[in-house]
């Protein structure tokens, strides 16, 4: 099979290309070092990472442990505690894309007893001139991000300089083309209970299980997202809400009990609109108000509001949230992957037609 790999090509900033060269010939000397290491060097550093470094009574303390530690501490500064495993993943992604660039340039090198560096060089100085044709098509293309009425003319000359700075991607694509990649890089996945108010159909392919608080504004800002999502896979994809309110959003727990009231009464995602809309007044006589224009019972409304079963719902889902590692808003579990905060559509679109396959379905 041809390439799984895909490099995306990062047309907003040409200095990628530089900077993609110099990490993938880091990344080669980084090898070239590992490489040179002898035996007595290697069986040193064993002795090194497992010896005492406290003593306390009769407990040792090794060294290996507080390494351990120093990587736990050094993964949840660069990923957080929620979402480690998603970005996790994409680091991981990014990094075998740069050491598939980084063999594919030192093997074409190496056939023609250059150094990666010189043969790369060589390449894009031999690229043939950047057409008229290009500088057209990548003009149209990247039309909206310009003036009204701009004209390609006014345009040519930078875009034809910005096309020049990529040839070194047209090159190294050209080699991924030619090359056979398999990747194996599976995602890591949570077991997520699908309970709560949902739409789309219940067997659907994709399950999006989302953790929300009513009072937070990046979960309202994801909330179109959500919406083109599922006109986008109506029949592939189903979202069942859960709560989060967080501890410093003074009004998101009670409006999350009075979703869950608005749910008894089978109208939850009327109630969900309203609260996003009206997120800076959510105080009870508002959430009362609320009801009663969406016509809700008021009385089961109100006697509902501060119920057992309403306090439950909510301790249920922040006790789930928490054992996922989700502490942020909004969090959301694809199939179990997950996909932290107010993500473009595009993000999810990638992940559900991951997750559909070949077929679609």
């Amino acid at each position: 099979m041809k390439s799984s790999i895909r490099i995306a090509a990062r047309s907003e900033d040409p200095r990628f290309v530089a900077a993609g060269w110099l990490c993938a010939f880091a990344l080669l000397a980084l090898a070239c070092a590992k490489s040179a290491n002898t035996g007595s060097e290697d069986a040193q550093s064993e002795a090194d990472d497992s010896r005492v470094v406290v003593s306390i009574d009769d407990e040792d303390i090794r060294s290996d442990e507080v390494d351990a530690r120093i990587k736990e501490q050094l993964f949840e500064q660069q990923f957080g505690r929620g979402g480690g495993a998603a970005k996790l993943y994409d680091a991981r992604r990014d990094v075998i894309e740069a050491m598939v660039r980084e063999r594919l340039i030192e093997r074409a090198a190496e056939a023609a007893g250059q150094d990666p560096e010189s043969w790369m060089t060589a390449a894009v100085e031999a690229s043939p001139p950047v057409s008229d044709e290009e500088v057209l098509d990548f003009f149209e293309a990247n039309r909206g991000q310009m003036e009204p009425g701009a004209s390609v003319e006014a345009y040519q000359d930078r875009i034809r300089s910005f096309l020049e700075s990529r040839r070194g991607e047209t090159i190294v694509a050209d080699l991924e083309s030619a090359a056979t990649i398999e990747v194996d890089l599976p995602r890591e996945r949570a077991e997520v209970e699908a309970v709560g108010p949902s739409r789309g159909p219940e067997s659907a392919a994709v399950t999006i299980v989302e953790f929300s608080d009513f009072q937070c504004p990046y979960c309202a800002r994801v909330t179109p997202t959500l919406d083109r999502i599922m006109e986008r896979f109506p029949d592939q994809v189903r979202v069942v809400y859960r709560h989060l309110p967080l501890d410093f959003h003074d009004q998101a727990r009670l409006a999350a009990q009075a979703s869950f009231c608005a749910e008894r009464q089978g109208n939850f995602w009327d109630y969900h609109d309203k609260l996003f809309e009206n997120q800076r007044a959510m105080q009870r006589p508002q959430l009362i108000e609320y009801a009663q224009e969406l016509e809700l019972d008021p009385e089961n409304f109100e006697t509902c509001l501060d119920s057992p079963a309403a306090q439950a719902r909510v301790e249920a889902d922040l006790t789930a949230a928490k054992t996922l590692g989700a502490t942020g808003t909004p969090a959301f579990f694809i199939n179990g992957i997950m996909i932290s905060g107010a993500q473009p559509f595009e993000a999810f679109e990638a992940i559900i037609i991951e997750e559909l396959g070949p077929s679609g379905s």
